[in-house]
């Protein structure tokens, strides 16, 4: 429609939208110009211009700086009359007074009317698509790409990459001063959803968040079973306010990363470690780790000391090693057998006077004795070498602060150094979403499959029966093994104790200490101590002594399919629920995920056809 002298309007917003509409297809920008008011504040008159009405203004006063850089700016305005004038009318209606239709310039073909400011607009579609795509940590850029391809090209979405950027950015903008508060709320809507749900936080005297800390149910659940070796990682830098996220995680089940809980620390100081974790401490019942493993941090340290003073303290192992080229120069460490004999000091001394040997032979081999850095490594050497450490029960599953590549794109997935707070979030709460996927179908493999036996072994049924199929993986290797490799050397009784030597094929034997009287054995090789699974040389014995199963001593709870079957509750009688209390979002979620669904199969049944679009497009109500 066009338009003409006497067309009448409900209301101002009406006129404009129907201006705009026009203009639109006309290839020009619109401009509201000026208007008058009565006594009442109504609206009487107003002036819709073409964009290029007028002239601009002469700059000619400024003067030129060379060193100051400026925006290159075009001309637009050329002085055209394209206008509508509107009249407020006795029955309260707009009316089009007067109107000037042609241009004194060329209109924008329809391939550019996409790029008419005044005709863009970030719909509510388009808004919805950046959210989404944010809380699958999917940029503004991929997201306005996403929009492109799903609504059939640039012409449709309605605004350009730099109108959704610049919305982007506006948004940002506006939660900036309250983001902290946004995001303390979000913790306390999680608590009225589920009163399992922990947080604690600390602001300063300004009301600036200093501290916080937060776990959910399914966290706290998950620490009851398998807190006993925790991981704590504070070198992520995140968010734009220079916070530190702290998360806290340990290895289930399946032999996978699982989150514990985290934090936001302001700065690095002890007396931030210490309340970081007495508040975890807190969170979980005031049960403390057997093992933790953190980064070289002197603070830490003695916070660590400080707080958990029972916990074994162990230094991630990959920190310590990534920086050997840095310390020890670039031209030794490249060297054809600088690794290979590094690695087998560190990994492959099986107690401390085999490492003792082998360090002081890499050292004087590559004439490291003045390094200090190095020198520094070997006193400490007791918090990181693994023969030290084999005393610790299932010290050689939990090395390092980022056990996998898995754990670190987890992380990865929600850290960037921009990010508000309330961003974080979004992005956070979705990537653990996808971690505890990964263990529901871990659970479901494991519970509703047979994995394939390799001997006839009862026992290796019974770890199939029991184990996760992950450990289970394992323990059939160990299995195997006993089968094909292993041989009783000598056998040599000591009233209820029995000293089993045993050939596996490797460079050594193994003695298994065997104790007729509680039935279980410890070997040498201290594989079930340091990883939790019996190793081939203890179940070589085991048949040696007609058991056809092993004893239950040797399967651990926290490596069952079944481990986490139990109701978990906290002090106050909250129970440690993995599932949802907020029944009604759960409910709406799903119908959402309908509605949607049937959405699309409308579209997709009409696109076809012209009627059946037009149909769908009439249903406005």
């Amino acid at each position: 429609m066009k338009p003409v002298v006497g067309m009448s309007f409900e209301n101002m917003d009406d006129v404009e939208k129907f201006y705009k509409a026009y203009a639109h297809d006309g290839g020009f920008e619109v401009r509201v110009g000026s208007r008058n008011l009565s006594l009442d504040g109504q609206i009487t008159n107003k002036r819709f211009l073409c964009s290029r009405n007028g002239f601009n203004k002469s700059k000619d006063n400024e003067t030129y700086e060379p060193s100051k850089k400026k925006k290159k700016r075009v001309v637009k305005r050329c002085g055209c009359d394209a206008h509508i004038y509107v009249k407020l009318g006795a029955d309260k209606k707009y009316y089009i007074s007067s109107m000037v239709e042609e241009h004194n310039h060329t209109l924008a073909s329809p391939s550019k009317t996409p790029f008419l400011h005044s005709n863009r607009s970030v719909s509510q579609r388009a808004k919805n698509t950046l959210f989404t795509c944010h809380k699958a940590s999917i940029g503004t850029s991929l997201a306005y790409r996403l929009l492109q391809v799903t609504d059939g090209g640039f012409n449709t979405i309605g605004c350009t990459k730099r109108d959704f950027q610049n919305y982007y950015r506006g948004l940002r903008d506006k939660i900036k001063d309250a983001d902290a508060q946004l995001f303390v709320a979000q913790l306390e809507r999680k608590k009225e959803a589920n009163s399992a749900f922990f947080y604690d936080f600390v602001v300063d005297e300004e009301g600036k968040l200093v501290y916080v800390f937060w776990a959910d149910a399914t966290s706290r659940k998950n620490y009851s079973h398998f807190g006993d070796l925790v991981s704590f990682d504070a070198t992520y830098s995140t968010n734009q306010y220079g916070l530190k996220f702290t998360p806290f995680t340990g290895v289930n089940h399946h032999m996978q990363s699982v989150f514990f809980g985290a934090g936001f620390l302001l700065n690095e100081k002890i007396e931030s470690y210490e309340w970081l974790f007495k508040t975890f401490l807190s969170a979980m019942g005031g049960k403390a780790p057997s093992l933790i493993v953190t980064d070289e941090d002197a603070s830490m340290k003695v916070a660590i000391a400080s707080v958990f003073p029972e916990t074994v303290h162990r230094l991630c192992m990959w920190h310590i090693l990534e920086k050997v080229s840095e310390k020890v120069g670039h031209t030794t460490s490249n060297q054809e057998e600088f690794w290979p004999l590094l690695n087998a000091c560190v990994w492959g001394s099986e107690n401390e006077d085999e490492f003792e040997t082998r360090w002081n032979a890499f050292i004087a081999k590559y004439a490291l004795e003045r390094n200090e850095w190095m020198a520094n490594r070997y006193a400490i050497r007791e918090s990181w070498i693994p023969a030290y450490l084999k005393h610790i029960p299932l010290s050689g599953i939990l090395r390092t602060t980022s056990r996998s590549e898995s754990a670190n794109s987890f992380f990865k997935r929600f850290i960037h150094r921009k990010l508000s707070l309330v961003e974080f979030w979004l992005r956070f709460d979705t990537a653990l979403e996808c971690q505890r996927q990964e263990e529901l179908k871990e659970d479901h493999v494991s519970l509703h499959t047979t994995p394939q036996w390799s001997t006839p072994w009862p026992m290796e049924k019974q770890g199939s029966i029991l184990y996760t199929r992950n450990v289970f993986t394992r323990f059939q290797t160990e299995v195997i093994a006993a089968r094909d490799h292993c041989s009783v050397v000598s056998i040599t009784p000591f009233e209820s104790i029995k000293m089993v030597v045993i050939n596996d094929e490797r460079k050594r034997d193994r003695v298994v200490r065997w104790c007729t009287t509680s039935i279980f054995g410890k070997c040498s090789c201290m594989l079930f101590e340091t990883m939790g699974i019996p190793c081939r040389h203890v179940i070589s014995v085991a048949r040696g002594e007609k058991l056809h199963k092993l004893p239950e001593a040797y399967i651990l709870k926290r490596f069952q399919k079944r481990c986490k079957r139990d109701h978990v509750y906290d002090e106050e009688g909250n129970l440690l629920d993995e599932k949802p209390i907020d029944v009604d979002e759960l409910e709406k979620r799903k119908k959402i995920a309908t509605v949607r669904n049937k959405v699309e199969d409308l579209i997709q049944h009409a696109k076809s056809s012209k009627e059946g679009m037009d149909f769908l497009i009439s249903r406005r109500n």
